[in-house]
């Protein structure tokens, strides 16, 4: 189950964002190496963690096992405050409706919820809270790997920056355009016949995902890349 929490709300989820600190600095600093984000603490925020910020969490059995960060571009975000040279004199989408994603990853352990690969279920709750949340579109800056990857899962993708070499790895900037017809498809592949969001504003539904032996050539493991 993805469970949304908003930046205002995190004193009051104080225990699960506590592991989802300790999870994000598992992966993205014990196993990925992002040794500038390393914390003495061994919890990973920055200073885009605030009122404003969306913390997509997916859970199961109480345990994190993967998560997503959604960024307001009408606040500061990483493109716009931290790495502004990745896009350059070029102009990219902002609004209401336009948010940054990144902090993507899955638990290297936990290779399967109920049966379908974790990065597979995450992607798709993910893909959930942007269309039903009316969001148009999410700019991520990340290797172009993981553009293939978010391509092959079927968004509708626009370059904002062709790849160029950042602290000795090639990084390029896009905005992806979610819909719910890419929603059905994902829930189709996936055999996910019911929501995966559990919303606080209504009482939560657990979510009825079918055993099923399609697999993405992606879809197995961590799915850990974007900023």
């Amino acid at each position: 189950m993805l469970e949304i929490i908003r930046g205002r709300q995190v004193p009051q989820k104080q225990s699960i964002m506590e592991a989802v600190w300790r999870f994000r600095h598992q992966c993205f600093v014990d196993e990925l190496g992002w040794e500038a984000l390393r914390q003495s603490d061994g919890r990973e925020r920055d200073a885009f963690d605030t009122q404003s910020t969306i913390h997509l969490v997916l859970t199961e059995e109480n345990e994190v096992v993967g998560y997503s960060r959604l960024l307001p571009t009408m606040k500061p975000h990483l493109l716009s405050h931290l790495y502004p040279e990745l896009i350059g004199e070029e102009s990219y989408p902002r609004g209401r409706q336009v948010f940054e994603w990144g902090r993507c990853a899955t638990a290297r352990h936990v290779r399967h919820v109920r049966g379908i690969a974790t990065a597979d279920v995450l992607m798709t709750a993910v893909l959930e809270f942007l269309v039903f949340s009316k969001i148009e579109t999410v700019i991520i800056q990340t290797n172009p790997a993981l553009v293939k990857m978010i391509r092959r899962r079927g968004y509708r993708l626009e370059v904002l920056r062709e790849p160029i070499l950042y602290e000795g790895e090639p990084v390029m900037v896009i905005a992806a355009y979610p819909s719910f017809r890419l929603l059905q498809q994902h829930r189709k592949a996936y055999g996910i016949d019911q929501s995966l969001l559990s919303v606080p504003s209504r009482p939560s539904r657990s979510s009825a995902i079918t055993d099923t032996s399609q697999r993405t050539e992606e879809g197995s493991g961590s799915w850990a890349g974007a900023e």
